[in-house]
């Protein structure tokens, strides 16, 4: 199920933490949780790497984020922003390569939260295109592209036939 106003209100706030107008400890207060839509879960789980929560700061001088984790943020403001429901499977962490984080059961318990299983990490990736995360194919991240629903606009033409001339 997808919860919008979670969805917008966790859009709102990446988009103002990668752009340094808030800081950690302000994105970590004013974002919902939401049970309800997995995306919510998924995003703020990946969201907590983009900081250190350590101390309150901005994502700006030494702090701010490098430029490959600016476009991995604006997909998901991306998604966040579109309609599309969110269909991995549940892990944690699931932005960070999954089978760079399997680990055999035997050491699991050494790398904390971050380790997933072999066969977890395999099911997890046959789920959709990982490289379109967190939208499951690389088809919808395009239409995504090609229709934000941020920048969308009345055209030109649909006000023209709205207005009956």
């Amino acid at each position: 199920m997808i919860d919008r106003a979670a969805r917008d209100q966790l859009s709102r706030n990446l988009r103002r933490l990668i752009a340094g107008a808030i800081t950690n400890d302000q994105f970590e207060r004013h974002t919902l949780v939401s049970d309800e839509d997995a995306a919510i879960l998924a995003i703020t789980d990946m969201a907590w790497l983009l900081y250190s929560d350590m101390k309150e700061h901005r994502l700006v001088g030494r702090h701010s984020i490098a430029p490959l984790w600016s476009r991995e943020v604006l997909r998901w403001v991306l998604f966040l922003d579109g309609d599309f429901e969110y269909r991995w499977p549940e892990i944690s962490l699931p932005g960070l390569p999954p089978m760079q984080r399997a680990r055999p059961v035997v050491t699991r318990w050494l790398s904390g939260r971050n380790a997933i299983s072999h066969e977890r990490a395999a099911e997890f990736l046959a789920a959709g295109d990982y490289n379109a995360w967190p939208f499951i194919s690389r088809s919808d991240y395009k239409h995504a592209l090609r229709h934000p629903r941020r920048l969308a606009g009345r055209s030109r033409s649909s006000q023209t036939e709205q207005l009956g001339n």
